[in-house]
Parts: C-alpha cells; structure tokens; sequence
C-alpha cells in the first residue's frame, strides 16, 4: 500500500503542476485579451508587422550562415486605414539570442509620432563562426510602449543553416514601389560546363583557379545558375538590374497585346550575392519572404 502511495504522489504533483502551467498560460492570455480591450478605449494602438502579443515564431529557411541577416520590423500606432492613434507612443527594444550569433538592434528606444503613426528598426543576425548544415540560431526581440500606456510585443526568429549553398530573401515594406530580391552563394566552387584546356565537363574549379582563367574560359563555369518566375501584373522587373544584363535567358508573356518578361536565368559568383530589384504594382502590399509571407511573391529555382 505505502509502495501505490509513493507512485501516486509524483503523479499528483505532476498533475498539478501541468494545470498550474496551463492556468498560467491562460491567465496570461486573459490578461493580455482584457488589456487590449481597455487600450482600445483609449484608441492606443501599438501594433507591428512582425511583433504581436502571442509571440509568433518566424522559421527563416536555406540560410547561408557567412553574411549577416538583416530583418526590417515596423512599428506602428494604427487601428486600421481610417483610425490612428491620437498620440505619441514612446517605446524601448530589448533582445536575446543564442550564442552562436551576434545580434544588433539599430537603435535601443523610439517614438511612433502621431503625425505619421509609423517607426521601424533594423535587427541584424550576424554569425560567430562557421555554422554547419542543419544548425540554427535564433533572435528574439520585444517592444514594450512606455507612454503613455504599456503594450509589450514580441516575435522570435529562428534562422536554419540550409543545405544547399543557396538562399534567398524579400525585402519589402509597405508603401515601398519596388522590393529586393536577395541571393547568397556560399557555394566556393565553380563547375565545367564546356571542356578546355585539361579541364572536363563536370570538373570542380575553386575561386582562386577561376579567377585566373580567361573571360572566355570563365563562361564555361557556373557556380550556380539562377531562374527567377514572376507574375509581371504583380511585380515588374528593373530593366538595369545587374541580374537581367547578364542574363543566360528570359521567358516573355503577353498581356493585353504587350509583352512582359515573366523570368530570367542568369550565373552567380562563388561566394557572393545578388540583389534583384523588382517594381511593385500595388505599394500597399508586403511581400517579405519568409518572415512576413510564407511563400515567396516570386518563384526560385537553381
């Protein structure tokens, strides 16, 4: 009997703690749902693109690992498209982030001003050495209003090495006219795509060999070759892009008895990045990928 009894307890307590941790969760949940109640009364509106009150958690895929990680985060002070706040909302920024980055807010405490209910920072992931594939790390950053009521908002972002040597990101905002299509390489190699010299197709080159070889000997190389497929009523090509004047290939489509380039192929260096710009149809669309959108605006393929 005294042996049931010592089994029972640990379980007991067990119990008791999951529904305390369940009640905790919740009460919070109720406070944070009462609370934004009352400061909706009084037309406080702390709101963000990224940050919210439940801490959502943003899985940023294929990350390169070699450059910094640039996140934009907006902040901003409206109800919807008719009603802003009246006033000034002070804020201060705070962060934590594993200890194989090196993590930077671009400013620590600001105001969203009532006369443009808008204010946005730059947090920055940076590695501290090598990653491997399949490693991760992560950035979590809140935003806690000061004045003249408190809000405290939060988002954790969690980057994973990718496997492939590539990645890509959309940089965008709303109101922007046009967004950035970023691509890293931490690919340090180059392939033979046509035989010369001693060198076969399919031969690995590295960067120092490659840049010793001849302009026509380089175009024989691919490190990798890149194609980007858009929907040009959604988003159209800058024509000076560097991407597009050194393209391999491009598809056209006809709208309206105009044609449009709907996708481009074009070779990007070992060890380097791209930046593709792209002029947006709608302005007030935000097509950051992946954090604010889960699939990207524009297709990728290598």
């Amino acid at each position: 009997m005294k042996k049931n009894k010592k089994i029972i307890v640990p379980i007991i307590i067990s119990i008791s703690l999951t529904f305390l941790l369940i009640g905790v969760t919740y009460g919070r949940y109720i406070y944070n749902a009462i609370n934004e109640r009352y400061l909706l009364t009084k037309k406080f509106y702390f709101n963000s693109d990224k940050l919210d009150l439940n801490r959502p958690i943003y899985q940023i895929e294929n990350w390169s690992a070699v450059s910094e990680y640039s996140i934009l985060i907006d902040l901003n002070s409206y109800l919807n498209n008719y009603e802003t706040c009246p006033y000034d909302i002070a804020y201060e920024l705070t962060y934590v982030c594993s200890s194989n980055v090196t993590c930077q807010l671009s400013k620590s405490s600001g105001t969203v001003l009532s006369s443009t209910n808008h204010d946005s920072f730059q947090a920055v992931i940076t590695p501290n050495g090598t990653l491997s594939e399949g490693d991760s790390a992560f950035l979590e950053v809140k935003a806690k209003s000061t004045s003249p009521y408190k809000k405290e908002i939060s988002a954790r972002f969690i980057l994973n090495v990718g496997y492939s040597g590539l990645s890509y990101a959309i940089d965008d905002e709303v109101g922007s006219p046009y967004l950035n299509f970023n691509i890293t390489n931490t690919l340090d190699y180059y392939l033979v795509d046509e035989a010369f010299d001693t060198y076969q197709v399919g031969d690995k080159i590295n960067v120092d060999t490659y840049l010793t070889l001849t302009d026509e000997q380089k175009n024989k190389c691919t490190s990798a070759l890149i194609t980007l497929t858009f929907d040009p009523t959604i988003v159209a090509l800058d024509m000076t892009s560097p991407a597009y004047l050194k393209k391999t290939n491009e598809t056209l489509t006809t709208i309206n008895n105009y044609q449009y380039v709907n996708s481009i192929t074009f070779k990007i260096d070992a060890i380097s990045s791209e930046v593709v710009k792209f002029y947006k149809v709608d302005t007030s669309q935000n097509y950051t990928y992946p954090i604010t959108n889960p699939t990207s605006i524009i297709t990728f393929q290598s």
